[in-house]
């Protein structure tokens, strides 16, 4: 079978990474609006924001726009545009609100919006606004914490869209006669899940059933090699559960940069700056993210379609600049599609 001609979506350039550091709102905004614009000219796929209010890898007082507000003025601003929101679950954020604000948002950009949930918060934002967050858990316990949380919050956005009163008990989340209307103009919203795909793909066995059965989509982060086994191994999981295998679209979530040249990349990655900031090795860098020359992406991009990814979830390592962007649509974008390949071998 031919794989489909994936899309290509966009995590804004919001403030979370530190990009917008020294830069004024209007400026920001500026930036914004023409990332979506961008996005939505190209007609590829769908532009990003996070539930998040702090940066990333240190916390510091720069900008960072807030996402359901910054969302619901894109889509008065760019008609037709595709959005997607990756929001906290609870018990960092209030399930009935979610509800509420993920309908309201779904009606005003006339259901073109997808609600995403990650597997592992970011707890010192929390930490800083008075939340009580977990201690003295691994990694993995935090985790499978976090999935768990995740199962009862989808359990709970379905029933709340239903229109009647809810009442549910769970671990985190309490309900009681709560309701939620009008619905998302989409029945059903489209729910995405982002999480780390895992050695081996193990990341796939973390989800919780819930969570399998009512996500449309999930964006994997990590390896190529680790995605792929994910994808494979998230299939199989579905069928366990009596679903269509293929009723999940699979994404890959990375970072971008495109550069002119191959030497140019290894210099880059290997700045003092690049490695301290991120406190990674070049190499892993490299391999979990989609940095290189177009010829590079290009090839990277056409083995995981064929692994089963539908989808590619940016953001851009040059923001505030957008030359990567723009440069990945006019370059790399059209070398993917269906039969690209072999048109250029002839």
């Amino acid at each position: 079978m031919t794989p489909a001609t994936p899309r290509w979506s966009v995590v804004a350039p919001q403030g979370t990474n530190l990009e917008l550091a020294g830069t004024g709102g209007r400026e920001g905004w500026r930036l914004l609006l023409e990332t979506a614009r961008t996005v939505h000219r190209h007609g590829r796929g769908a532009l990003w924001l996070l539930d998040r209010t702090d940066t990333l890898p240190r916390r510091e007082p720069e900008p960072v726009w807030e996402g359901w507000t910054a969302l619901a003025a894109l889509a008065g601003a760019v008609p037709g545009l595709d959005l997607g929101l990756l929001s906290s679950a609870p018990p960092f954020r209030n399930a009935a609100l979610i509800a509420k604000r993920a309908a309201t948002l779904d009606v005003v950009c006339d259901g073109r919006l997808t609600l995403g949930f990650p597997a592992r918060e970011y707890l010192p934002e929390h930490h800083s606004t008075g939340r009580e967050v977990p201690t003295g858990l691994e990694a993995d316990e935090e985790e499978a914490a976090g999935h768990r949380a995740l199962g009862e919050t989808v359990e709970a956005l379905r029933a709340l869209w239903g229109g009647q009163p809810v009442t549910f008990t769970g671990e985190h989340i309490r309900l009681t006669s709560a309701h939620c209307v009008p619905a998302p103009r989409q029945q059903p919203l489209p729910l995405a899940l982002r999480t780390p795909a895992g050695d081996a793909g193990s990341g796939a066995l973390r989800p919780a059933d819930a969570t399998v059965r009512e996500c449309a989509h999930v964006q994997w982060t990590g390896e190529p090699a680790q995605v792929a086994a994910a994808v494979t191994a998230f299939r199989r999981r579905r069928t366990e559960l009596g679903l269509d295998p293929d009723g999940v679209r699979h994404a890959w979530a990375a970072e971008c940069r495109i550069f002119d040249s191959v030497l140019e990349r290894d210099r880059w990655l290997s700045t003092p700056h690049e490695v301290l900031f991120w406190s990674h090795h070049p190499d892993l860098l490299a391999r979990r993210s989609l940095y290189g020359t177009p010829e590079q992406l290009t090839e990277r991009a056409r083995r995981l379609v064929a692994a089963g990814v539908a989808e590619f979830v940016l953001w851009f390592r040059d923001y505030p600049a957008t030359t990567s962007l723009e440069r990945l649509f006019q370059e790399v974008v059209p070398q993917v599609a269906p039969g690209a390949a072999k048109e250029a071998e002839e």
